[in-house]
């Protein structure tokens, strides 16, 4: 995994188009306070073809998570938004602006480091 800098962020979410219209893959817990969440997306550098993409927050200090059965079920027409502020980085289904707007989002997770890795298409 490669970590995601603030700077990259607003480059990756335009070429996977802010996962609009995406599928939430799996969250799993690696440890108490770190999770990782897999996605399905279409990627601008390859022509919109369908990769998997997997985020590792760590030092998770807040999160809103579903059972792994309900996943399928979120509605990721708002695609997902990234966020760094005040030293914390936040992952979280659709569209906000701020952390404390993030904490609304049906899927969220809020923590202390934010990395990135590109996967093979499985669903």
């Amino acid at each position: 995994m490669k970590p995601l800098l603030p700077n990259k962020t607003a480059e990756l979410l335009t070429r996977i188009d802010d996962a609009t219209d995406g599928e939430l893959i799996s969250i799993i817990m690696n440890n108490p306070q770190n999770f990782t969440v897999e996605l399905s997306v279409q990627d601008k550098n390859r022509g919109y073809d369908w990769i998997n993409i997997a985020f590792e927050i760590d030092g998770v200090i807040d999160a809103n998570l579903l059972d792994e059965g309900k996943l399928s079920l979120v509605d990721m027409s708002e695609g997902i938004t990234l966020l760094f502020e005040e030293g914390l980085y936040g992952i979280g289904v659709g569209d906000y602006k701020s952390i404390e707007a993030l904490k609304s989002a049906p899927v969220y997770l809020i923590g202390n480091a934010l990395k990135y890795e590109e996967r093979p298409f499985s669903s």
